[in-house]
């Protein structure tokens, strides 16, 4: 084995991994695809543009503030995506 083989010094290892099981320890649900050839499905989107997960958006909100009628959800999902221009993940992050 070369010196180099012994660590792997790479932002997966020292940077995603450890904040994916930080996150995991707080609760969250984690989706790892690492490994996979991702879909949007995989990660609760119609597509890879959108920024957030629209279905769990609307489903948090609900939880939140469960006195607002459906249209409303909608209404706030539409507001808070409204910004992203749509044309690629990357950008719509920026």
């Amino acid at each position: 084995m070369k010196p180099f083989e012994k660590y792997k010094l790479d932002e997966r290892n020292h940077v995603e991994k450890p904040l994916l099981d930080q996150l995991s320890g707080l609760g969250w649900e984690i989706i790892d695809l690492t490994e996979e050839k991702q879909t949007p499905g995989h990660t609760f989107r119609d597509n890879f543009t959108e920024v957030v997960m629209p279905g769990v958006l609307r489903e948090q909100h609900v939880k939140i503030n469960p006195w607002l009628a459906r249209d409303q959800v909608d209404e706030v999902a539409r507001q808070l995506t409204a910004a992203f221009p749509g044309t690629g993940l990357i950008e719509n992050n920026q």
